[in-house]
Parts: structure tokens; C-alpha cells; sequence
């Protein structure tokens, strides 16, 4: 939920729900004047409207900027939506008073507290939907990741079965490069050929994990620290570039320097740049020299 994809489909989702919303529900209303009639209040609705946008912006880039050191558990992320609608409520509150005296001869506080509430019950929806997205896609890359792992051990056997009389004469095989990947919990959630990896991506409390299966790109999300994945990995070619990326070694095409700032890019077009820091940037021209050296 703290990805940069979702974060931005929040704000635009819930600010076009909500103006949708508040354009039916103001004429029901003695407090709202939420309105597109006149130019007065069309004025002070647009400047509400981009007020609320910015209260969402800024409040989903500090999520942003804060994943990596907060853990935002259910009841912290409920939490700071509270504290966006608290804010946004005592904006239209302000308004109201400041802008349209005589509207309404509720108190401030009664007005404060029933905008709140029926921000709460705006803003709920939208988010409710994009909870039940995110954790569909969640489960739709668990489904891939478990048709990979099918697949592949089907390949692995009819492989193993092709090779059987070749084997039998020379006595040895070489088999792909495996490597177990488990969550946090400790429980086995893939088992993937190293050879199909191309980068690992920390994002927030979870490592998207970019692999190609029957030549097309897969993610799987999986829940784990990346100090945690990195060791599992470790030996088999996939090397830390960035603090937030890991890369295959034999996948690198062009490392490149560009504003001071050095990148890699791996061979397949539809991955883009990925960043090289200078903690890094000597560990993985050694890893790249030592794969030529073989």
C-alpha cells in the first residue's frame, strides 16, 4: 500500500470519488456548498479541491519517503488517513466560516466534527476498493509464482528423464542452479533457477522479485528483508548494486555513467536503467571481470 503506484492512484482516486460525491450530496445538504453554479462558490470549490489534492500529495510522499523506516501496519497506515481527513475537514471548516459567513448557524466544532465524519465515509470507499486491488494483485503474483514452480518442475523432469540414458553412461549431470526463497516467517515461498532471475527490487516491507518464465516477465512479491534474500542469494551470480536493488550478474548488458551517477542495464529492452551507488559501484564491475575471467 506504500508503493509509488498506489500512493498516486489514492490521491487520484479518492479526490474524483469524493468531488463526484459531494456534487450529489450538497443539495441535501445545509452545511455543504460544494457547487458549480455560480462563480462564487465554483471559485471556493476548486480551491478546496486543490487544497484537499495537495493535504493527499504531501501526506502520500511522506508515506513514501518514510517506508523503508516506518512499518506501516494496518492500524498506522488507518491512523494517518485519520489524521489527512482531520486535516482536510478543518480546511473545509475554515472555509466555510471564513469565505460563506451565515450558511449554516451550526457552531464550528458540530461543522468540524460532521465534516469529518463524512469525510471518513467518502474517503473509506475509494480506499476500500484499492485495498481489495492490491490484494488481489498480491494474490494473483502468488498464483503466477505457484504456476512457475509447476511448470518448471514439470520441465525439470521431463529434462531429467530425456537425460536419464546420458546420464547413465557418463555417470554425472549438471543440473540448473536452484535457490529456496522464504518470507520472514521462515515459511518456503518459491523455489526459482537463478538463471531466470534478473533484479530484485526492495519496496517498502516486501522485495519484488523480477524473473522471466516460457519468455515472459513475472513479478512476485515477496514479504522479506532484502539483507534476508541477499544471503540466500549469495554464490550464485546475484550481486547488490543498489540499496534497494539486487542484479543478475549474467544479465548485465552496458554499465553506463550518466550526471555522475553510474547505472546498469541488463539485456532485455523492456527493463529500464537501474541505478549502480558508489557504495557498490567497485563490487560489481569485480563480480562482472570475475564472470568474464571464467
Amino acid at each position: 500500500m506504500t508503493g509509488r503506484k498506489y500512493l498516486i492512484m489514492s490521491v487520484v482516486f479518492v479526490i474524483s470519488f469524493s468531488a463526484l460525491f459531494l456534487l450529489i450530496y450538497t443539495p441535501f445538504s445545509v452545511a455543504m456548498w460544494f457547487r458549480v453554479e455560480d462563480m462564487s462558490t465554483l471559485g471556493i470549490s476548486v480551491v478546496f479541491l486543490l487544497a484537499a489534492t495537495g493535504v493527499l500529495s504531501v501526506s502520500k510522499v511522506i508515506i513514501y519517503l518514510l517506508r523503508n523506516r516506518i512499518r506501516f501496519t494496518a492500524a498506522r497506515y488507518i491512523a494517518w488517513l485519520l489524521s489527512e481527513n482531520m486535516v482536510i475537514s478543518i480546511g473545509y471548516t475554515v472555509l466555510t466560516f471564513e469565505l460563506l459567513p451565515g450558511i449554516t448557524s451550526s457552531s464550528i466544532p458540530a461543522i468540524a466534527l460532521r465534516v469529518l465524519f463524512f469525510v471518513t465515509m467518502i474517503t473509506a470507499i475509494p480506499y476500500s476498493f484499492i485495498t481489495l486491488y492490491v490484494a488481489y494483485r498480491s494474490k494473483r503474483e502468488e498464483l503466477d509464482a505457484a504456476i512457475y514452480e509447476r511448470d518448471r518442475i514439470r520441465e525439470e523432469l521431463d529434462k531429467l528423464s530425456s537425460e536419464t540414458p546420458a546420464v547413465a553412461a557418463s555417470g554425472t549431470t549438471q543440473l540448473p542452479q536452484m535457490v529456496n526463497l522464504y518470507d520472514n516467517n521462515g515459511t518456503l515461498r518459491l523455489t526459482i533457477n537463478v538463471d531466470s532471475l534478473y533484479y530484485l527490487e526492495s519496496q517498502d516491507n516486501y522485495v519484488k522479485i523480477h524473473y522471466k518464465h516460457n519468455d515472459k516477465f513475472s513479478v512476485y512479491m515477496l514479504r522479506c528483508r532484502t539483507s534476508t534474500i541477499e544471503e540466500s542469494l549469495a554464490g550464485t551470480g546475484m550481486i547488490r548494486c543498489h540499496r534497494s536493488y539486487i542484479i543478475n550478474v549474467r544479465k548485465i548488458e552496458f554499465i553506463g555513467e550518466e550526471h555522475k551517477a553510474h547505472y546498469v542495464t541488463l539485456n532485455d529492452d523492456s527493463i529500464g536503467r537501474i541505478p549502480i551507488s558508489k557504495r557498490y559501484y567497485d563490487s560489481v564491475l569485480g563480480a562482472t571481470e570475475a564472470l568474464n575471467n571464467l
